[in-house]
Protein backbone atom coordinates (compact mmCIF):
# COMPACT_ATOMS: atom_id res chain seq x y z
CA UNK A 1 0.00 0.00 0.00
CA UNK A 2 1.48 3.38 -1.03
CA UNK A 3 2.80 5.55 1.75
CA UNK A 4 1.84 9.53 2.23
CA UNK A 5 5.45 11.32 3.17
CA UNK A 6 6.87 14.80 3.47
CA UNK A 7 9.93 15.34 1.52
CA UNK A 8 12.45 17.52 2.54
CA UNK A 9 15.01 19.11 0.23
CA UNK A 10 18.47 18.87 0.79
CA UNK A 11 21.31 21.41 -0.81
CA UNK A 12 24.24 19.48 -1.24
CA UNK A 13 26.58 22.62 -1.22
CA UNK A 14 30.50 22.14 -1.55
CA UNK A 15 33.25 23.25 -3.89
CA UNK A 16 34.43 20.99 -6.54
CA UNK A 17 37.19 19.37 -4.82
CA UNK A 18 34.71 17.91 -2.43
CA UNK A 19 33.95 15.28 -5.14
CA UNK A 20 34.19 12.03 -2.39
CA UNK A 21 32.11 13.90 -0.05
CA UNK A 22 29.51 14.48 -2.09
CA UNK A 23 28.82 11.43 -3.50
CA UNK A 24 29.24 9.68 0.08
CA UNK A 25 26.10 12.51 1.55
CA UNK A 26 24.15 11.31 -1.49
CA UNK A 27 24.67 7.59 -1.05
CA UNK A 28 23.56 8.25 2.79
CA UNK A 29 20.95 10.40 2.20
CA UNK A 30 19.04 8.07 -0.21
CA UNK A 31 19.88 4.69 2.17
CA UNK A 32 18.50 6.81 5.37
CA UNK A 33 15.54 7.69 3.72
CA UNK A 34 14.71 3.74 3.35
CA UNK A 35 16.02 3.06 6.42
CA UNK A 36 14.61 5.19 8.57
CA UNK A 37 12.43 8.32 6.97
CA UNK A 38 9.86 6.20 5.34
CA UNK A 39 9.26 5.09 9.24
CA UNK A 40 9.09 8.68 10.36
CA UNK A 41 6.99 9.89 7.32
CA UNK A 42 9.69 12.01 6.27
CA UNK A 43 12.22 11.85 2.87
CA UNK A 44 15.33 13.38 2.48
CA UNK A 45 15.66 14.75 -1.51
CA UNK A 46 19.55 15.47 -2.06
CA UNK A 47 20.41 18.67 -4.80
CA UNK A 48 23.47 18.81 -6.41
CA UNK A 49 24.48 20.85 -8.65
CA UNK A 50 26.26 18.70 -11.02
CA UNK A 51 22.83 16.20 -11.26
CA UNK A 52 20.27 18.80 -11.08
CA UNK A 53 21.02 22.21 -12.44
CA UNK A 54 19.37 22.96 -15.25
CA UNK A 55 21.33 24.97 -17.69
CA UNK A 56 19.67 28.07 -17.78
CA UNK A 57 20.73 32.06 -19.46
CA UNK A 58 19.69 35.18 -18.32
CA UNK A 59 21.55 35.74 -15.20
CA UNK A 60 24.17 35.61 -13.10
CA UNK A 61 25.33 31.68 -12.45
CA UNK A 62 24.96 31.57 -8.56
CA UNK A 63 21.60 33.37 -8.36
CA UNK A 64 20.08 31.02 -10.90
CA UNK A 65 21.21 28.10 -8.55
CA UNK A 66 19.69 30.23 -5.49
CA UNK A 67 16.77 30.15 -7.71
CA UNK A 68 16.73 26.62 -8.75
CA UNK A 69 17.75 25.04 -5.31
CA UNK A 70 18.79 27.26 -2.54
CA UNK A 71 16.00 29.52 -1.99
CA UNK A 72 13.28 26.20 -2.45
CA UNK A 73 15.61 24.34 -0.24
CA UNK A 74 14.55 23.00 3.28
CA UNK A 75 17.97 22.17 4.66
CA UNK A 76 21.52 23.37 3.70
CA UNK A 77 24.51 21.19 4.27
CA UNK A 78 27.77 22.24 3.72
CA UNK A 79 31.24 20.92 3.71
CA UNK A 80 34.85 21.76 2.50
CA UNK A 81 38.07 19.73 1.58
CA UNK A 82 41.02 22.04 0.80
CA UNK A 83 39.23 24.71 -1.21
CA UNK A 84 37.04 27.88 -0.45
CA UNK A 85 36.56 28.08 -4.50
CA UNK A 86 35.20 31.03 -6.91
CA UNK A 87 34.39 34.41 -6.17
CA UNK A 88 30.50 34.74 -7.13
CA UNK A 89 30.60 38.91 -7.73
CA UNK A 90 28.63 39.36 -4.34
CA UNK A 91 30.65 36.88 -2.27
CA UNK A 92 33.94 34.92 -1.94
CA UNK A 93 32.73 31.58 -3.03
CA UNK A 94 29.11 29.74 -4.52
CA UNK A 95 29.36 27.90 -0.95
CA UNK A 96 29.16 30.65 0.89
CA UNK A 97 26.64 32.33 -0.73
CA UNK A 98 25.00 29.99 -0.16
CA UNK A 99 25.62 29.40 3.09
CA UNK A 100 24.87 33.10 4.23
CA UNK A 101 21.81 33.15 1.74
CA UNK A 102 20.29 30.23 3.59
CA UNK A 103 21.15 31.54 6.98
CA UNK A 104 19.65 34.55 6.39
CA UNK A 105 16.46 32.91 5.19
CA UNK A 106 16.14 30.97 8.64
CA UNK A 107 16.80 27.40 7.12
CA UNK A 108 18.86 24.88 9.30
CA UNK A 109 22.25 24.86 8.11
CA UNK A 110 24.94 22.59 8.73
CA UNK A 111 28.80 23.61 7.88
CA UNK A 112 31.60 21.02 8.28
CA UNK A 113 35.09 21.13 7.39
CA UNK A 114 37.71 18.22 6.63
CA UNK A 115 40.48 17.57 8.96
CA UNK A 116 42.12 14.88 6.50
CA UNK A 117 46.04 15.94 6.19
CA UNK A 118 46.07 18.27 3.08
CA UNK A 119 47.43 17.44 -0.20
CA UNK A 120 51.28 18.87 -1.13
CA UNK A 121 49.67 20.69 -4.08
CA UNK A 122 47.26 22.05 -2.49
CA UNK A 123 46.39 25.75 -3.48
CA UNK A 124 48.01 27.97 -0.31
CA UNK A 125 46.27 31.02 -1.62
CA UNK A 126 42.52 28.93 -1.44
CA UNK A 127 43.64 27.04 1.79
CA UNK A 128 44.43 30.55 3.37
CA UNK A 129 41.04 32.02 1.76
CA UNK A 130 39.21 28.51 3.50
CA UNK A 131 40.85 29.74 7.30
CA UNK A 132 39.70 32.82 6.79
CA UNK A 133 35.94 32.28 6.03
CA UNK A 134 36.15 29.43 8.42
CA UNK A 135 37.42 31.77 11.43
CA UNK A 136 34.36 34.39 10.53
CA UNK A 137 31.57 31.80 10.19
CA UNK A 138 32.39 30.84 13.45
CA UNK A 139 30.95 33.86 15.23
CA UNK A 140 27.69 32.48 13.80
CA UNK A 141 27.14 28.99 15.29
CA UNK A 142 28.66 26.09 15.52
CA UNK A 143 30.93 24.37 12.87
CA UNK A 144 31.56 20.82 12.27
CA UNK A 145 34.84 18.80 11.55
CA UNK A 146 35.31 15.50 9.59
CA UNK A 147 37.36 12.60 9.31
CA UNK A 148 36.76 10.98 6.11
CA UNK A 149 33.49 10.96 3.50
CA UNK A 150 32.04 8.54 5.83
CA UNK A 151 32.26 9.94 9.09
CA UNK A 152 30.92 13.40 7.14
CA UNK A 153 27.91 11.27 5.94
CA UNK A 154 26.95 10.10 9.30
CA UNK A 155 26.86 13.79 10.50
CA UNK A 156 25.02 14.77 8.54
CA UNK A 157 22.41 12.16 8.27
CA UNK A 158 21.86 12.89 12.41
CA UNK A 159 21.96 16.40 11.70
CA UNK A 160 18.62 16.29 9.53
CA UNK A 161 17.72 13.81 12.44
CA UNK A 162 17.84 16.64 14.24
CA UNK A 163 16.10 19.43 11.80
CA UNK A 164 12.99 16.70 11.54
CA UNK A 165 12.66 16.32 15.50
CA UNK A 166 13.54 20.25 15.97
CA UNK A 167 10.83 21.36 13.61
CA UNK A 168 8.10 18.65 13.19
CA UNK A 169 8.45 17.44 10.09
CA UNK A 170 8.51 14.10 11.68
CA UNK A 171 5.48 10.85 10.91
CA UNK A 172 4.20 12.16 7.99
CA UNK A 173 1.04 13.91 7.61
CA UNK A 174 -0.23 13.00 11.17
CA UNK A 175 2.23 15.38 12.88
CA UNK A 176 1.14 18.31 10.71
CA UNK A 177 -1.94 18.77 12.66
CA UNK A 178 -0.47 18.09 16.18
CA UNK A 179 2.73 20.29 15.19
CA UNK A 180 0.33 23.30 14.42
CA UNK A 181 0.65 25.60 11.33
CA UNK A 182 4.30 25.88 9.86
CA UNK A 183 4.40 28.99 8.22
CA UNK A 184 7.50 29.77 5.20
CA UNK A 185 7.91 33.26 3.57
CA UNK A 186 9.81 33.62 0.67
CA UNK A 187 10.58 36.74 -2.09
CA UNK A 188 9.49 35.20 -5.33
CA UNK A 189 11.71 37.13 -8.51
CA UNK A 190 11.47 35.54 -12.17
CA UNK A 191 12.64 36.48 -14.80
CA UNK A 192 11.84 35.49 -18.92
CA UNK A 193 14.00 36.08 -21.54
CA UNK A 194 12.02 38.61 -24.21
CA UNK A 195 14.82 39.25 -26.86
CA UNK A 196 18.66 40.24 -27.76
CA UNK A 197 19.64 43.24 -28.20
CA UNK A 198 22.14 44.86 -31.36
CA UNK A 199 25.19 43.77 -29.24
CA UNK A 200 24.11 40.63 -28.22
CA UNK A 201 22.77 40.86 -24.76
CA UNK A 202 20.15 38.86 -23.94
CA UNK A 203 17.03 40.99 -23.03
CA UNK A 204 14.33 40.17 -20.13
CA UNK A 205 11.42 41.14 -18.18
CA UNK A 206 10.27 40.50 -14.97
CA UNK A 207 7.51 37.83 -14.98
CA UNK A 208 7.05 37.65 -10.86
CA UNK A 209 7.74 39.47 -8.09
CA UNK A 210 5.95 39.12 -5.35
CA UNK A 211 6.01 37.60 -1.29
CA UNK A 212 4.72 34.74 -1.20
CA UNK A 213 3.64 32.74 2.31
CA UNK A 214 2.88 29.40 2.46
CA UNK A 215 1.41 26.82 5.72
CA UNK A 216 3.39 23.36 4.61
CA UNK A 217 0.86 22.04 7.58
CA UNK A 218 -2.31 20.31 8.34
CA UNK A 219 -3.68 23.34 10.40
CA UNK A 220 -4.82 26.83 9.22
CA UNK A 221 -3.04 30.24 10.20
CA UNK A 222 -6.64 32.10 10.85
CA UNK A 223 -6.91 35.62 10.62
CA UNK A 224 -3.26 36.31 9.78
CA UNK A 225 -1.87 39.85 9.96
CA UNK A 226 1.89 41.03 9.66
CA UNK A 227 4.11 43.83 9.05
CA UNK A 228 7.33 44.38 6.98
CA UNK A 229 10.25 46.46 7.52
CA UNK A 230 13.49 46.75 6.32
CA UNK A 231 15.40 44.57 8.92
CA UNK A 232 18.75 46.71 8.98
CA UNK A 233 16.74 49.98 8.52
CA UNK A 234 12.59 49.99 9.59
CA UNK A 235 12.88 53.57 8.88
CA UNK A 236 13.60 53.23 4.92
CA UNK A 237 11.64 52.49 2.26
CA UNK A 238 13.31 49.61 0.76
CA UNK A 239 9.88 48.23 -1.44
CA UNK A 240 6.78 48.65 -2.55
CA UNK A 241 4.35 46.09 -1.20
CA UNK A 242 0.65 45.45 -2.32
CA UNK A 243 -0.63 43.74 0.66
CA UNK A 244 -4.29 42.60 1.46
CA UNK A 245 -6.69 45.14 2.56
CA UNK A 246 -7.37 42.94 5.76
CA UNK A 247 -6.52 39.34 8.04
CA UNK A 248 -6.49 36.30 5.21
CA UNK A 249 -6.39 32.75 6.28
CA UNK A 250 -3.80 30.63 5.30
CA UNK A 251 -5.62 27.55 5.05
CA UNK A 252 -3.53 23.53 5.08
CA UNK A 253 -0.77 23.31 2.77
CA UNK A 254 -1.78 26.21 0.57
CA UNK A 255 -0.14 29.56 -0.38
CA UNK A 256 -1.09 33.38 -0.89
CA UNK A 257 1.07 35.74 -2.55
CA UNK A 258 0.70 39.50 -3.02
CA UNK A 259 2.97 41.72 -4.87
CA UNK A 260 6.22 42.79 -3.58
CA UNK A 261 9.21 45.16 -5.39
CA UNK A 262 11.87 46.14 -3.18
CA UNK A 263 13.87 48.78 -4.59
CA UNK A 264 17.15 47.49 -3.25
CA UNK A 265 18.80 43.69 -2.36
CA UNK A 266 18.09 43.95 1.41
CA UNK A 267 16.79 41.43 4.17
CA UNK A 268 13.05 42.42 5.21
CA UNK A 269 11.66 41.46 8.51
CA UNK A 270 8.15 39.98 8.94
CA UNK A 271 6.43 40.25 12.14
CA UNK A 272 3.59 37.84 11.94
CA UNK A 273 0.16 37.04 14.20
CA UNK A 274 -2.52 34.20 13.47
CA UNK A 275 -4.58 32.31 15.58
CA UNK A 276 -4.76 28.69 15.32
CA UNK A 277 -7.21 26.13 16.54
CA UNK A 278 -8.78 29.27 18.81
CA UNK A 279 -4.96 30.28 20.06
CA UNK A 280 -2.88 33.50 19.16
CA UNK A 281 0.56 32.82 17.54
CA UNK A 282 2.77 35.29 16.59
CA UNK A 283 6.42 34.77 15.07
CA UNK A 284 8.94 36.85 13.37
CA UNK A 285 10.37 36.12 9.99
CA UNK A 286 13.64 37.14 7.92
CA UNK A 287 13.06 37.41 4.27
CA UNK A 288 16.00 38.35 1.91
CA UNK A 289 15.07 40.05 -1.72
CA UNK A 290 16.83 39.58 -4.64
Amino acid sequence: MPTTVHSLLVLVASPGDALEERAAVRDKLNDWNVTTGLRQGVVSLPWLYERHAVAQMGGRAQALINSQALDRADVVVAFFDSRLGTQTGTDVSGTAEEIRRAHEQGKPVHVYFSTESIPRDSDLDQLTALTEFKQQLEADGLLGDYADPGDLAAQIARALEADIDDRGWGEGLTASSKTGARLTWEHVHEKEQVGVDSKGKIKTRTRHNHLEVRNLSGTDAEDLTFNISDADDPESQAFRFEGPAGPVTIHAESARRWGLIPLKNTTLKIEAKWMESGKPKARTFTVVTR
